[in-house]
């Protein structure tokens, strides 16, 4: 069967738009086959009367080493969120911030009964240490559990409980912070020399900006790959497509079915994000803020995307984003129910009731709970001669991790058909 091109990449996720990118940038031609009618993955995001609801509660840190590589930060009119975050605490909220940046935040943290003045001290030492894992080199060699690692370094429950608790916990999503210690330090250096940011159209500008400097018709959506083939792939309606090399950019599951290996799917955490309507912002500032240690309902942070990217909402609006992270009842209305009870006792129960529930995106594999250090990273995008794989679960979970993926299977494949790399 002759070949209509040279790869084909199963997934139009961020790590198959890096990988389809990386590749035609060097003469080689692909097509892309994505199962849902639009690309992405999980970075998404759907207009709703006017607003701009992303897939879950998703942000973009503009110090990524590899966002910095691969996407135009600037095209992508990045609104960034302060740094630090409200903690909740008695009937009110205490700010945590970045003494670094904001030399008065140091007051508002002690203030903010989250922090000691040892554990703004110990802080000092953390970041240091964050500062020397920028490039990520080190990820894999402390498997410590994060929150082990929080303890050896001293931190007070408080400190624990009330800020790395409840912030992290929403990176990871996992509140135990089972992760490892130095992928918390990778992540810490980049909120420390980076920025939370949206960009103004949302999270889906980022496939849409990679798909962007594709040949037009080098994506298929709504295309749903069955099985790989000696010489291709063979798709669910029963068309076959042969190329001279196949790369999987699919997630873990669909990973691990395609290759006949169900024993490789990996562990994943989910979370659920209420999107609602309201007049006015509950919270005046770009700031997450934070359930507390004793909070009895299930919101695990909340925010104004539109405080942060007014664009996210229309004109005289805006929109308030509650996450939950875990195991969520599947009723949307309990859930519903039980997050503007505790959000009334936050912003107050009139304020609450006049919001307008939008939308509740469920999210149930939203981030592989999979670490890789770089050896193992590198020796899996190679599954088999002609066969390369890509995406987060093969990296670390993250933006920075998909993208690095696509990039190191694509420079994989260049590398097997003796194609030099440009830079």
């Amino acid at each position: 069967m002759p070949h209509s091109q040279d790869v084909i990449i199963v997934g139009g996720g961020l790590a198959g738009l890096a990988a389809a990118r990386t590749l035609t940038a060097h003469g080689i031609s692909v097509l892309v086959l994505e199962r849902e009618a639009t690309i992405g993955g999980r970075v998404a995001t759907d207009l709703v009367d006017g607003f701009r609801i992303d897939r879950g509660f998703q942000v973009l840190l503009d110090s990524y080493p590899e966002a910095q590589r691969v996407l135009d930060l600037a095209a992508l009119d990045l609104r960034a969120f302060g740094s630090g975050a409200l903690v909740r605490r008695g009937d009110g909220f205490g700010r945590v911030g970045d003494p670094w940046r904001d030399p008065l935040a140091a007051i508002a943290t002690l203030r903010s009964g989250a922090f000691t003045p040892l554990d703004s001290w110990r802080m000092l030492r953390l970041r240091g240490r964050a500062l020397r894992a920028v490039d990520g080199a080190g990820i894999g060699t402390d498997g410590t559990p994060t929150m082990d690692r929080l303890r050896l370094d001293g931190f007070s429950d408080g400190a624990i409980d009330r800020f790395f608790r409840p912030f992290f916990g929403g990176v990871f999503l996992d509140r135990a912070l089972t992760s490892p210690a130095d992928w918390f330090a990778f992540l810490f250096g980049m909120f420390a020399t980076g920025r939370a940011t949206l960009p103004a159209h949302g999270m889906g500008a980022l496939p849409a900006q990679l798909a962007a400097g594709l040949p037009a018709d080098a994506i298929r959506p709504s295309t749903s790959v069955a099985r790989l083939t000696d010489d291709g792939v063979t798709l669910a309606d029963g068309e076959t497509i042969a190329a001279k090399a196949v790369l999987i950019a699919t997630d873990a599951g669909a990973h691990a079915t395609l290759l006949g290996r169900p024993e490789a799917e990996a562990a994943w955490s989910g979370c659920a994000t209420l999107s609602f309507d309201a007049p006015e912002a509950p919270i005046d500032t770009p700031l997450l803020a934070l359930a507390g240690p004793q909070e009895r309902g299930p919101v695990h942070h909340c925010c104004v995307p539109s405080i942060v990217a007014p664009s996210y909402a229309p004109a005289g609006r805006h929109l308030v984003s509650a996450t939950v992270v875990g195991p969520v009842t599947p009723d949307d209305a309990a859930l519903e129910r039980a997050a503007r009870t505790q959000l009334g006792e936050w912003f107050g129960a009139t304020t609450v009731a006049g919001w307008r529930l939008l939308r509740v995106s469920r999210v149930p594999y939203a981030l592989v709970r999979a670490v890789r250090d770089e050896a193992t990273a590198a020796a899996l995008v190679r599954v088999a001669p002609g066969r390369y794989a890509a995406g987060d679960h093969l990296e670390t979970p993250s933006i920075n991790g998909a993208l690095r993926s696509g990039r190191r299977a694509a420079e994989a494949l260049l590398a097997d058909w003796g194609v030099a790399r440009r830079r």
